[in-house]
């Protein structure tokens, strides 16, 4: 990622490229990491590359590394950014089609078409999350708290991408976890196309 001029969802970005060798319709692919200011990677091995690469690292990680100037950009993350936003979260849960199959110690019913999931606890950053696996392509981030409930649901890959993408919002404000700056994270998700529904 350049930064320099605006685009409409991002200002202060001025172009996204694919570090190659690759091949994209939709973005400039480039030989090497020379003049971005950030990588956006995910998996185990994205800070390691990084660091190969000398640029800071936006990722789905869900704790800090060398290299690394945001992590928790996931939907894992994205969902710990709606709780954080409650005063009283009584129930953080995630499902993604994604995550791997696990033992479960209860069930969750997300909105539909997600519904009725499998869950079991993680505590990522010492904060509770029910942690499930879709059994569709869509995927579910859900927060119930004293007087309200926050719902998203989209298609996994694009809600994974979503949450990824947002987190250049944090890095270019300091960096960090992205639950820790859940307001820009949140607003960046949305000008993006992600879609929360709250009842």
């Amino acid at each position: 990622m350049r930064a320099g001029h605006s685009l409409a969802a991002h200002p202060g970005i001025d172009e996204l490229v694919v570090i190659g060798p690759a091949r994209s319709k939709s973005f400039k692919v480039v030989d090497t990491a020379e003049g971005c200011d950030f990588l956006i990677g995910c998996g185990e091995h994205a800070p390691k590359m990084a660091r190969r690469h000398g640029v800071s690292l936006v990722w789905d990680g869900d704790q800090s590394a060398k290299g690394v100037a945001v992590w928790g950009a996931s939907p894992l993350g994205l969902v710990l950014a709606l709780a954080a936003r409650e005063d009283d979260p009584r129930l953080v849960a995630v499902a993604h089609k994604d995550f791997p199959d696990g033992a479960t110690d209860r069930f969750t019913r997300f909105p539909e078409p997600v519904g009725r999931v499998g869950v079991h606890d993680e505590r990522p950053g010492g904060r509770p999350v029910a942690v499930g696996r879709s059994r569709n392509q869509f995927s579910a981030c859900l927060v119930e708290g004293a007087s309200r409930r926050v719902a998203i649901v989209d298609d996994g890959s694009f809600l994974a991408g979503i949450s990824l993408a947002a987190g250049v919002a944090v890095a270019m404000e300091g960096g960090g976890v992205v639950w820790d700056s859940a307001l820009t994270y949140l607003e960046t998700a949305t000008a993006m196309g992600l879609v929360m529904a709250e009842r």
